[in-house]
């Protein structure tokens, strides 16, 4: 059975790809019981609206799914409670990232709810962690992201061989294999006791050893409370967010909190919690302004871990994996620098020079399954007399060395990143300021969405899109690219749009 549910994922699961900047874990999520029923009598408008007020900010949205898709005829023999979903109302988790199915009520209704629950997931471009496939690498501006997802409670003894557990070794395996390719490894787990706020024994023991396995970050779902908040040999744990779209009625279940993560610019994690309440004669949740965890915030501050800019992939025309870290120089504070590795014997192979970045993309620029590096520096320029923001792109194969030492292309450059179009060949997306190097307006809020084509020798310019509105940042995900304002997605534009062939 087990085999059964990894081919089920093999053949529906794409790896999550985001060029968001930070992280965001919810509470848990009820669709079932008196959720469902709200949605019967009310729609799912209201739902939609309260969860998209939560989504809207450039990060990856993660939230733990109590229940699992069918019908109660479906209910496993004593599931008392059993959380059966119907699969119309997964359309309310689009807008998620990753949804762990590693819980409890995952198993209500059987194997086949289970693969019914990934299936319906998979089918709403959102990535479930779920049976045995529990991890994900999702590819961002800061590199590699490593969300592992487990559990440390079932209602029955029988579902461990079909979930991944807290205490099993593979668990520890792979994260100790995430830390050897990612920036940061995110544990997302359920555990504790319901209803109570301290953590167990069992949970600080699993803590450390999650730690010392390489977890940059330890967020917990189960008790249906917010849980203390713990700052372990320098890493931050979370031990419960509590709710966040649920029916219990209970005073404490009704406030729940958000934990939102982000490398700054001194490479340090650093996370809070963002405070949200639902009435008590209501199911819809929203934020609370008094700053209900300052407490807490304040020692998630005191606990702001250093993290190590990392991606993986074939840099070099020998096609060995290699590792590729960015690293702040300590002597110039505004500096940085590249370093590759072997993945596989550690060997270290390249040192760029110190540069200038402000943003790093890996991508196959020319088509020969290489991985170059497109940066965006601040570099002076006699184009404009200015220190500003330029895209160049480099090799790694062999020594560094530019392919393109680029301008700010056709105007100002604000922003910039790769896609790929439907034919897989790459475009880059630029974000520029509506003035010209000539005649400078630089208060404008006007952007220009740009896409060009590399060909060979710089970029042609292929398509632009004018927008009366104030971005300063361009980013990625599920197709769309997000177009960002001090953190809030302001406006989205289908990736399609630059497809021309």
């Amino acid at each position: 059975m087990n085999q059964i549910l990894c081919v089920l994922f093999i053949i529906f699961f794409v790896p999550g790809i985001s060029f968001a900047q930070g992280l965001r874990f919810y509470g848990d999520i009820l669709l079932s019981r008196g959720i469902g029923e709200f949605a019967n009598d009310n729609g799912e408008l209201p739902l939609r609206k309260l969860i998209d007020s939560f989504l809207g900010s450039d990060v990856i949205q993660i939230a733990n799914l109590e229940g699992a898709v069918g019908d109660t005829s479906q209910c496993a023999k004593g599931r008392n409670p059993c959380f059966n979903i119907k699969a119309d109302l997964l359309n309310l988790l689009v807008g998620f990232d990753v949804i762990n199915l590693q819980n409890n009520h995952s198993l209500d209704l059987g194997v086949k709810g289970l693969q019914d629950s990934i299936r319906e997931t998979i089918k709403r471009n959102i990535t479930p962690l779920g049976g045995k496939k529990f991890s994900v690498v999702i590819d961002t501006e800061n590199g590699n992201i490593g969300i592992i997802a487990l559990t440390d409670v079932m209602n029955n003894p029988n579902d461990r061989e079909y979930v991944a557990m807290a205490d099993s070794p593979d668990a520890l395996k792979e994260i100790r294999r995430l830390r050897e390719i990612s920036t940061i490894v995110a544990v997302y787990l359920h555990w504790g006791r319901e209803l109570d706020d301290v953590p167990t024994e069992r949970m600080k023991e699993l803590t450390l050893k999650f730690i010392q396995a390489g977890a940059d970050i330890i967020v917990g779902t189960h008790p249906h409370v917010v849980g203390k908040v713990h700052c372990i040999q320098g890493k931050p744990v979370v031990y419960s967010l509590g709710n966040f779209l649920f029916d219990q009625k209970y005073e404490d279940t009704k406030r729940g909190a958000v934990l939102q993560c982000e490398i700054n610019g001194k490479s340090k994690l650093t996370c809070a919690l963002i405070g949200h309440e639902t009435p008590l004669n209501s199911y819809l949740p929203s934020l609370v302004n008094n700053e209900p965890y300052k407490k807490e915030n304040e020692q998630l501050a005191l606990c702001a871990p250093e993290v190590q800019k990392t991606w993986t992939g074939m840099f070099s025309i020998d096609q060995k994996e290699k590792r590729l870290i960015l690293k702040k120089d300590r002597n110039h504070p505004t500096l940085s620098y590249l370093e590759m590795y072997d993945l596989r014997t550690g060997k270290k192979e390249l040192r760029s020079p110190s540069m200038p970045v402000v943003k790093l993309q890996p991508f196959d620029v020319n088509g020969d399954n290489i991985l170059e590096i497109m940066l965006i520096q601040n570099i002076f320029s006699s184009l404009d007399n200015e220190v500003a923001k330029r895209v160049y792109i480099y090799s790694l194969d062999k020594n560094f060395h530019a392919l393109w030492r680029g301008s700010a292309l056709s105007r100002p450059l604000v922003d910039a990143l790769f896609i790929r179009d439907r034919n897989n060949l790459p475009i880059l997306i630029a974000l520029h300021t509506s003035d010209s190097f000539l005649l400078r307006r630089r208060n404008t809020t006007e952007r220009i969405v740009m896409g060009y084509r590399w060909n060979g020798f710089g970029f042609s310019g292929l398509k632009e899109i004018k927008l009366k509105m104030m971005s300063d940042h361009l980013s990625m995900s599920k197709g769309k690219l997000r177009l960002i304002n001090n953190g809030m997605v302001v406006h989205e534009i289908p990736g399609s749009d630059f497809y021309f062939f």
